[in-house]
């Protein structure tokens, strides 16, 4: 006899960015950016239901800029924007053309917020106190480049000389901070153990370093041809948080990250993110140049 009973039906695990999303001048053009609308696409990409909480103008339009990403817009006046000149060297400049108002909770629906895994990822300081404290996320990390940005008079963009991110880190388990960020960045990396158990310090295509308060371990990336850098330590966040809440273990997470990140630099903008089929065969490769003795951890 059938049961009546009717189906537990499960939802995917949701990720929800909180940031800006901007619109990023590149070689001419206006490409969709920010680190929330990156690290939404990533976690889309590998089957998570991806949620962003930003604020934004008319120009920004969800359903069209990032289908598939439910988004909890507030209307401001601009859409944040930069432009972005890279050197040979594959260095970036950046210049902050616009700013969107800071973050709002009002927005978001009830239900979001308790998402699974939450990422802080303010570009411009958008991000005001201990907001990850207003959640109920099973694992919170956040990026650290939006507090360490200081803009000159023309909307230069440089590392600040001085900055304490302590507040705003309370409730937040992982960091992800670039050697790019700020000068000494090792160094403040390390002082930040004292708020978060877990420091990814990363350094493109030669890796990054993996702190904790017990110890640091080097974790190798995969180098590839690199054609757009710019969303790659984005991806890096969202794909290394989300392998955390699935398996719990921050070395395996940094070099599932690694090699989401690889992926997305070899194409313009959002256009080369891997799945979990990509991911896992360039972990494959990452390994077999690990046991070469190309790469060692």
């Amino acid at each position: 006899m059938a049961s009546s009973r009717a189906p537990l039906v499960t939802r995917p695990r949701r990720f929800l960015a909180v940031g800006h999303v901007t619109w990023d001048r590149v070689a001419g053009r206006d490409v969709l950016g920010g680190s929330a609308a990156y690290a939404a696409a990533c976690a889309a990409k590998l089957g998570w239901e991806p949620g962003v909480l930003t604020t934004a103008a008319a120009d920004f339009d969800a359903g069209r800029d990032l289908p598939g990403v439910t988004c909890f817009t507030h209307p401001a006046a601009a859409t944040t924007r930069f432009a972005n000149v890279y050197g040979e060297d594959g260095q970036r400049e950046q210049w902050l053309l616009a700013r969107a108002d800071d973050i709002l909770l009002d927005p978001l629906a009830e239900e979001w917020r308790d998402p699974d895994a939450l990422l802080i990822c303010p570009v411009a300081g958008e991000v005001r106190g201990a907001l990850a404290l207003a959640f109920d996320a099973a694992t919170v990390g956040a990026t650290a480049q939006g507090w360490l940005r200081a803009f000159d008079r023309d909307g230069r963009v440089s590392p600040r000389t001085e900055a304490e991110i302590g507040p705003q880190l309370a409730g937040v388990h992982v960091l992800f901070v670039s050697e790019n960020d700020l000068p000494d960045a090792a160094l403040c990396a390390r002082s930040w153990l004292r708020f978060v158990p877990v420091v990814a310090l990363t350094r493109g295509w030669r890796g990054l370093t993996l702190m904790t308060r017990e110890a640091e371990h080097e974790v190798p990336s995969l180098p590839v041809e690199e054609i757009d850098t710019t969303g790659a330590g984005d991806v890096f966040a969202a794909a290394f948080l989300l392998r955390y809440h699935e398996t719990g273990h921050p070395l395996e997470a940094a070099a599932f990250a690694a090699c989401a990140a690889s992926c997305v630099v070899e194409g313009v903008g959002m256009s080369a993110l891997g799945d979990r089929d990509e991911i896992a065969r360039r972990l494959a490769r990452r390994e077999r140049l690990v046991e070469d003795g190309e790469w060692d951890e």
